[in-house]
């Protein structure tokens, strides 16, 4: 057999391109979740077209309802309402909290149950409050009516071996306020052994299981056999826990709980926004989110509840369609197996001398080369189109241009390294060198972080098998060559690309040259078949992808960077300093630059500081009326010496009646055991001290009508300077000019607009 005659050739390249692209076209199509089902359903079964008519009911007017609010009591009572209706017992559990962001809220939990025949509960989550900028129809209405929904089909099912718990929580947005009661004050919640949450981050697309509890082997089976349309890798899980965000879940989690996380996140322009709202709302994402959690949870509450030993597991979803998983212990020995059988192929190879050692040690530098041509390119890509103005903020109204030029530069870096190495590696040596590269990197994730591996020990393992078929095919079997070498080249794509689908979607403009070296390394085993073509055709997709890059960046430059649809965020605010008497309009856009229209509304200018000493942006700010706004009040108590330390006993009051008020400590202040009405308030959280740069911020989200009483000590008997803020949400009748002049390709978001008051107070012993 003579393997360098019986190399795949030019043809096979267009071969293994066509099943690159339909693997493309199935992602995409996995991007679309099925359609929602009838009212008159299978009563047992999850409909969104009666979960939305329910949501419908729940958003009225479509107000915001932010924690505390009249709104969200609104809200709160439809749900009790719903609940009844569904022949369930309802009960509010009202809590006053603290959480590990310094602040703290009265919280009122809708809680229901359905008794079960053995011990231990399930808890199946959503949170029903909004930000103050958007009525929250799908973060979290969406996950609301679906928990509702699923309390209706569970009614209509048959009994359960453990009881389920309905927790419709509140204050998620403003500190997972609602998770914390429940976990600390809630008997039921000792009974808890899993938890099925529902929240979201957009208005669209299809449901994703991104997080699970730990030791997560016991769960992940169950998922795999009982949860048939949510995709979940532990790529994403991995990655996810590395990023500043959290739900309820959080805290379910370290409650103990095991259980599963869903949400869908596609238009995330719409998250936390007045587009946030019913009409926007995807019947077909409430579907698959629902269905999926109604799977989950009947599973769990079938199941025994025993976890078994501590045990992580490797999991990923082959486009909705099934899970496949293995612990986490095996990966290592799947990549070491991967590792060795390759090598011995290759040294097979060189051995028969279908391959030079040379062109083995040449093709090795093959995979680095791809990556680091990507890395490179991307990295300056990605800078130039910034300061450009062609990425003014993390994502885009338009952003197929940038997709199309960061992906094609992936299948360039994977095209040319191909083309380039093909004379001095040939295709053994590039085949060789890409794939045992693919298994080092599986062997070192498998020992290091196992939940990222299964992108590399899935193909690596699938190139090992085949390379051993190819070493033992006969004289005359090409053909098994050329697909012994196209499978592994297909696996690597569909184990990747399902993924990729949704990375600019989930992490933005910041990771663009991130999804170029992705692309690049998804079409990494693409350069041996690249660098097989004849000399007078092979430069030819490379120059198409490249052409492909240079017409993504040149469009990027031109494409309209916001839309109606796809706004950038715009709160603004009317700030009063009550020391100095002066007041100001604040405008602060996220991208950076106020839109032109908006500029004629007032005369701003690029404030030099921050208008917060902990805020790390800088607004636009413009004069503004003074109007007569009461300070926020802060009236020493008592102040009581002890063991060469001060306890401070203080009353914080905002008499305009703002439901938010904040005492801030500078960084040297070193005040500690700050308790909130006799609640104690953790330790700050180390991402909030680097987010205020080390002020510690204080306070009450909805601080009740008379006050709120706070207790700290301080070390020492120096003066005590912080600053005292309240904030009301929504701008004085004064501003509705600004408001107006806000064009429909921005809008407000997260806490929205708002008046805040400064003074600064300075408390002695």
């Amino acid at each position: 057999m003579n393997l360098t005659e019986q190399t795949p050739r030019g043809g096979t390249f267009v071969v293994v391109l066509s099943l690159y692209a339909a693997v493309i076209c199935l992602a995409a199509f996995r991007a679309q979740p099925p359609p929602p089902k009838p009212a008159d359903g299978p009563t047992n079964a999850f409909s969104a077209t009666r979960a939305k008519d329910i949501l419908k009911q729940l958003l009225g007017n479509g107000a915001p309802h932010p924690v505390g609010s009249a709104a969200d009591s609104t809200v709160r009572d439809g749900i009790v309402a719903q609940l009844t209706q569904l022949g369930y017992q309802s009960r509010v559990q009202d809590s006053f909290v603290c959480g590990e962001f310094g602040q703290c809220a009265e919280v009122k939990n809708v809680e229901a149950r359905l008794d079960g025949s053995e011990p231990g509960a399930v808890l199946v989550s959503a949170h029903y409050d909004s930000v103050p900028a958007g009525p929250g129809a799908s973060d979290d209405g969406a996950g609301t009516v679906s928990v509702l929904e699923i309390a209706r089909a569970l009614k209509a099912s048959p009994p359960l071996r453990h009881p389920v718990v309905f927790l419709l929580d509140e204050g998620e947005e403003a500190g997972l306020f609602g998770a914390v009661a429940f976990v600390q004050d809630d008997p039921w919640a000792k009974e808890v052994r899993a938890d099925v949450n529902m929240d979201n981050r957009g208005t669209s697309g299809p449901t994703a299981m991104f997080e699970t509890g730990n030791a997560n082997q016991w769960v992940i089976r169950l998922f795999a056999k009982s949860v048939h349309h949510a995709d979940g890798t532990s790529l994403s899980y991995t990655v996810y826990k590395s990023l500043p965000n959290d739900t309820d879940f959080t805290i379910f989690k370290h409650a103990g709980y095991q259980g599963l996380n869903f949400a869908f996140i596609n238009d995330v322009a719409h998250y936390h926004t007045p587009l946030d709202n019913y009409d926007n709302a995807s019947a077909a994402s409430i579907q698959e989110e629902g269905e999926s959690g109604l799977e989950a949870v009947r599973a769990l509450a079938n199941s025994d509840l025993n976890f078994g030993p501590p045990s992580d597991a490797v999991y990923a979803g082959l486009f909705g369609w099934k899970t496949i998983w293995w612990p986490a212990r095996e990966t290592a020995g799947l990549a070491i197996l991967a590792l060795v059988l390759l090598l011995i192929e290759a040294a097979v190879l060189v051995r028969r001398g279908k391959m030079r050692m040379k062109a083995y040690a040449i093709g090795l530098f093959g995979w680095p080369s791809i990556l680091a041509v990507s890395a490179v390119i991307g990295v300056v890509l990605q800078w130039f189109l910034r300061k450009a103005g062609a990425i003014p903020s993390n994502w885009v109204a338009h952003s197929a241009p940038l997709l199309v030029a960061f992906w094609a530069l992936g299948f360039a870096a994977a095209a040319i390294v191909g083309v380039l190495f093909a004379r001095l590696a040939g295709f053994w040596g590039l085949w060789s060198g890409i794939w045992i590269w693919w298994a080092i990197v599986a062997l070192v994730l498998g020992i290091s972080a196992p939940g990222l591996s299964y992108f590399f020990v899935v193909p690596s393992v699938t190139a090992a098998i085949f390379g051993l078929a190819i070493l033992f095919a006969g004289r005359d079997n090409g053909g098994l060559i050329a697909v012994g070498t196209i499978i592994p080249a297909v696996v690597a794509a569909i184990a990747g690309f399902g993924m990729l689908w949704f990375l600019y979607v989930a992490l933005g403009n910041v990771f663009l040259a991130g999804i170029a070296v992705s692309v690049a390394l998804i079409a990494a085993p693409l350069a041996p078949f690249a660098g097989a073509i004849s000399a007078g055709n092979r430069w030819k997709f490379p120059l198409l992808t490249v052409l492909a890059v240079a017409i993504g960046a040149i469009a990027a430059l031109f494409a309209p960077h916001f839309s109606a649809t796809s706004p950038e965020g715009l709160n603004l605010q009317y700030h009063l300093d009550a020391d100095a008497n002066q007041a100001e309009w604040l405008a602060y856009p996220s991208s950076g630059r106020l839109p032109p229209a908006f500029r004629k509304a007032a005369s701003f200018a690029r404030t030099k500081t921050a208008t917060y000493p902990w805020d790390a942006s800088t607004p636009y700010a413009a004069s503004a009326p003074l109007l007569n706004l009461p300070a926020p009040e802060l009236t020493v108590r008592s102040v009581t010496p002890s063991q060469g330390k001060y306890e401070y006993d203080v009353f914080l009051k905002s008499p305009r009646g703002a439901p938010r008020i904040i005492l801030g400590f500078p960084p040297n202040a070193d005040v500690e055991s700050v308790f909130a009405f006799g609640h104690s308030i953790p330790p700050l959280d180390s991402r909030m001290l680097r987010y205020t740069h080390g002020w510690h911020l204080y306070g009450d989200v909805d601080v009740p009508a008379d006050g709120l009483e706070m207790k700290f000590t301080s070390p020492s008997a120096a003066p005590v300077e912080a600053l005292l803020i309240d904030e009301s949400y929504g701008l004085p009748p004064q501003g509705a000019f600004l408001a107006n002049a806000r064009p429909d390709t921005a809008v407000a978001n997260n806490s929205g607009d708002a008046v805040t008051v400064t003074r600064h107070v300075t408390l002695k012993p």
